[in-house]
């Protein structure tokens, strides 16, 4: 079953969207460092970590400052789905920024009325350097915690758009579901989601709380049960021994890797070889980046993007 055309449908329903009212503002956003109100509608965005940008430009906003995005993103460091957005919107690219050490200067010389960092590694520090410059909102739970549902309502309370942060959720969950009716035999598939650790003998498996492993529930297939019971003490993932791979035994295994050299030394490891599903040839190995971010940080633009390319691949493993 193939799904075509959803981004600009996306932008196009957002942008289709009545104008927000003022009245909808002030807006008081709790989060897990603080409070943030926001008193009138923003106009100049700046987002830190993933997801956020992908909503504000659902929501039919170019932002004006986003991560540089050098792992899957083109020659000006922006992932597919971001470039299709801001040229369905008929804007500029916005500015790119260094998402591993925040550039605070450039951010002030942005001027921006609302920092949206609801998916993101912010600490304490960084949250009152970023509130300083403006209004900022960031995660509810932790560090690197939190689905793209609640994300993307997060960011329409902000943007005074709630309505259509609902509409944008509805579209993209019945798009997943629509895939997981085209594919019953998924109910049936237990996947374990991980990443092999460079350098070692570990598969960093994902937990439930990962929105990666979220969004392959929402297709139809179970997270393991050795997955589902690993100890979390916050993380989004836990490391597992190549050695005791059993403990996390799955019909499907999930794998994204930096690059083609990298899933070769995997594939070329004996004990990794005798994992049942790999042993089984249930191996689902993503090299692409792109495809990686799309899969690692679903968002109601990168999870459209993601279901043409992973579906089919799924389906044909769950044979």
């Amino acid at each position: 079953m193939k799904f075509t055309v959803l981004v600009p449908a996306l932008i196009a329903a957002a942008v289709s969207l009545p104008v927000v009212a003022q009245d909808a503002f002030p807006v008081t956003i709790e989060h897990g460092l603080g409070e943030t109100v926001i008193e009138s509608k923003p106009e100049r965005i700046v987002t830190i970590g993933w997801m956020s940008q992908d909503v504000v430009l659902a929501l039919g906003q170019v932002p004006v400052g986003i991560p540089l995005q050098e792992f899957g993103g083109d020659a000006n460091g922006v992932l597919p789905w971001v470039a299709d957005a801001v040229s369905d919107l008929g804007g500029e690219l916005p500015v790119r920024l260094d998402p591993y050490q925040l550039p605070y200067e450039q951010i002030l010389s942005l001027q921006p009325d609302l920092i949206l960092a609801p998916y993101s590694d912010l600490d304490a520090e960084k949250y009152a350097r970023l509130s300083n410059i403006a209004p900022t909102v960031a995660w509810q739970d932790g560090p690197w915690a939190g689905n793209w549902r609640d994300i993307t309502r997060t960011i329409g309370r902000a943007l005074g758009d709630e309505a259509g942060a609902e509409a944008l959720i509805e579209r993209v969950a019945t798009q997943l579901a629509d895939a997981a009716a085209a594919h019953p035999e998924f109910e049936d598939m237990t996947f374990t989601f991980g990443y092999p650790e460079p350098g070692s003998n570990n598969l960093a498996v994902y937990v439930s709380t990962d929105p990666r492993v979220q969004m392959i529930e929402d297709l139809g297939l179970r997270l393991s049960p050795g997955a589902d019971a690993l100890p979390t003490d916050g993380s989004f993932n836990v490391p597992v021994s190549f050695e005791d791979l059993e403990s996390v035994d799955a019909d499907i295994l999930i794998t994204w890797h930096d690059d083609q050299a990298e899933l070769d030394a995997l594939r070329a490891n004996p004990v990794f070889a005798r994992f049942r599903p790999v042993a089984e040839g249930r191996h689902l190995a993503i090299v692409d980046r792109a495809f990686s971010m799309a899969t690692s940080a679903p968002s109601v633009l990168s999870i459209p993007w993601a279901i043409d390319r992973l579906v089919p691949q799924l389906a044909e493993l769950a044979e």
